[in-house]
């Protein structure tokens, strides 16, 4: 699709405006002849890889190492752990076929790596001494996904899962915690990206956890989207699995695990769809594969004395770190400008035969458009102090529209009348998130399609009156919302 065909209103209609702006910035192809299988084009991939190794080093210095495992998990691993096993078993793919030969034991694509993990760490983990044991590994999943739309549900995904080994359950809620900030520093402060941190209900609980603690962003469609989430598994994993230790006295100790799984695919969803406008894409410098553009401006006279200025620019940002393409092709400005700003590139430098004379650039933000004149002495700061502002701004409008997004609702017909309003989140009553609660979860979300996606993590907020589902006395706040 040529970028001058994308003209979509992302407000009128969002899904629209998704598909298009996908392949219009040419992030992805879809034609690649297995169905939910999706090839990723090269400024996908950049931008992809810029929110991999963010989150690496957040684990990095938190002390988790990189391990890679295999693809495959066989069955006998899968069926240890009877909830897990029930949780993913529609969505598995399975190898039953070496070369013309049957295998003699069914092997699944990891649709996650629980299963995989564990089953090692029986064998690496022989002591105390051996513990903590902190390991995670960045790769792709699979799940056999029925409805597949590229970056927010597919049968392949990109995806960081770690697993952690404690000695005592304390240790392994406090690595839950720093899950819980980790995700928050790098989503919120470092990409822009709004977020409710949830404890899940007893009932939407990952398979095979006690507890599951999510990250979700609200979409311009006011649906939400889970981007990442961080699970107790206690001991559920380990007894069956054998993972454990003799303590100081001698007896016999299974480890309490923890796993972390930042969703890089709906990462790049939300930041698409989130900071995304009528032009196209707009990505915060820390993850843009071109930071910076230059766009010279010039006529046949003033060709090389432009081209050569634009060159000394570019040299002045390259000196100091940042990516810079000079778009030196035959194009018109506007077509550049149009391009550029489809991409999603932070800034953009016009430099005309005025600004070569006079030792200037105009530099453009994307988000605001914004034009300012800078000598080309001072450009790299000024690239920096606006590289901030534009990232600033982008959490600022982020953080609105959730803030926007929130309905307090009193009653069942009043989270259907949200929803299919404005949507994103509906604050009620209910009489439990446990066990005892889940019929109530259920009306819920036969009533509105909206699903309870738990109580706010790290907040005490008060329940008064009543259950909106049952009538039974209130006793926590959560918060209702339509998913993909």
């Amino acid at each position: 699709m040529a970028q001058r065909e994308f003209n979509v209103d992302k407000n009128a209609s969002f899904s629209e405006w998704y598909n298009t702006v996908i392949y219009a910035a040419d992030l992805v192809d879809v034609r690649y002849n297995v169905q939910g299988f999706v090839v990723h084009k090269p400024w996908s991939t950049r931008v992809l890889r810029k929110l991999y190794s963010l989150f690496e080093a957040e684990l990095e210095k938190d002390g988790h190492e990189p391990v890679s495992f295999p693809v495959v998990i066989p069955k006998e691993n899968i069926d240890k752990e009877a909830g897990h096993l029930e949780g993913f078993a529609p969505e598995l793919f399975w190898v039953t076929k070496g070369g013309n030969n049957e295998l003699a034991r069914p092997l699944a694509l990891r649709p996650t790596s629980e299963t995989a993990f564990y089953q090692m760490y029986s064998l690496w983990v022989q002591g105390i001494g051996d513990l903590p044991l902190k390991y995670y590994q960045s790769c792709s999943v699979y799940r056999y996904e029925h409805e597949t739309l590229p970056f927010l549900r597919g049968r392949e995904f990109m995806f960081i899962e770690t697993h952690t080994a404690f000695a005592e359950r304390a240790e392994a809620a406090a690595q839950v915690a720093k899950d819980m900030v980790i995700a928050r520093r790098v989503l919120e402060g470092g990409l822009g990206l709004a977020l409710m941190q949830f404890v899940r209900p007893h009932w939407d609980t990952f398979p095979g956890a006690e507890n599951t603690y999510a990250n979700d962003v609200v979409m311009p469609d006011g649906k939400v989207n889970q981007i990442a989430s961080t699970h107790m598994l206690g001991q559920h994993f380990s007894k069956p699995f054998d993972v454990s230790f003799e303590d100081a006295s001698g007896e016999k100790k299974y480890t309490f695990n923890t796993c972390f799984g930042p969703g890089i695919w709906r990462v790049m969803a939300a930041l698409i769809a989130v900071h995304g406008d009528n032009k196209g894409l707009i990505f915060t410098p820390v993850v843009a594969p071109v930071q910076v553009v230059i766009v010279p401006i010039f006529k046949a006279e003033t060709r090389d004395a432009v081209l050569a200025y634009a060159v000394k620019a570019r040299l002045a940002l390259e000196k100091k770190g940042y990516r810079v393409a000079l778009d030196d092709s035959d194009k018109s400005p506007g077509f550049k400008y149009n391009e550029w700003e489809l991409k999603g590139v932070p800034m953009r430098l016009e430099i005309g035969g005025r600004e070569a004379e006079a030792g200037n650039v105009t530099l453009v933000r994307r988000d605001t458009h914004e034009k300012t004149v800078v000598p080309l002495a001072v450009l790299p700061r000024a690239v920096a102090r606006a590289g901030k502002a534009l990232a600033k701004e982008l959490a600022k409008r982020s953080k609105a529209e959730l803030k926007a997004r929130i309905t307090k609702c009193k009653s069942i017909d009043a989270i259907g009348k949200a929803l299919d309003g404005k949507g994103g989140f509906c604050r009620v009553n209910i009489c439990s998130t446990g066990s005892e609660g889940t019929a109530c979860g259920k009306l819920i979300q036969e009533r509105t399609a909206g699903k309870v996606r738990g109580m706010l993590y790290g907040a005490d907020e008060k329940a008064s009156g009543k259950c909106v589902a049952c009538g039974k006395p209130a006793n926590e706040v959560v918060y209702v919302a339509r998913q993909y």
